[in-house]
């Protein structure tokens, strides 16, 4: 009996010892490796990059003009800047959009690699970095239909019938 006593305590504070070490080491991580904020200097050119869009490059990469709902957007600078807000479509299901992206071909080489050789144009990413885009193919390519795309399981979602229902969607 006691050897058994002693081999139930023992595997009690073995289990009690990992746990412990399991919680501080991971308390530490998350103390030892807090996001770093971004530069005064790279947030000065994501704004510049932001505030200017580069509709020719853009018109010569997909082949064809960009809509005038796209350009209307980037024209609208104040909601452009906004970060961190969320979007509800007709249906009632909200969104959330982290910032809007600059309208380049820089942008264009950063998203997902399932969405860069398609024609689509990203406007936007969620916090987890899942893209908000534009087919600019198909029938309805002039409505400009707001799609996201998630990267964790690569499928598509649709978000809006158009650009513009989207934006009528902040903050409602």
């Amino acid at each position: 009996m006691q050897i058994f006593l002693t081999v139930v305590i023992g595997v009690l504070g073995f289990l009690a010892v990992i746990l412990v070490i399991y919680a501080g080491g991971n308390w530490l991580l998350w103390h030892l490796k807090k996001p770093k904020s971004s530069s005064e200097e790279s947030v000065r050119r994501h704004n510049e990059r932001l505030l200017n869009p580069r509709w020719k490059e853009l018109e010569d990469y997909f082949g064809r003009p960009i809509p005038d709902a796209i350009k209307n957007l980037y024209a609208r600078t104040e909601l452009l800047q906004r970060r961190d807000f969320q979007v509800t479509n007709e249906s009632g299901k909200s969104y959330e959009i982290a910032e809007f992206l600059p309208a380049d071909l820089e942008t264009l080489n950063r998203i997902w690699s399932d969405l860069k050789d398609s024609k689509c144009f990203p406007l936007a990413t969620d916090s987890m970095d899942d893209c908000y885009y534009v087919p600019l193919t198909g029938d309805k390519s002039d409505d400009c239909p707001v799609m996201c795309y998630h990267h964790d399981g690569s499928d598509h979602e649709s978000v809006s019938k158009s650009l513009e229902e989207l934006i009528t969607g902040i903050g409602r």
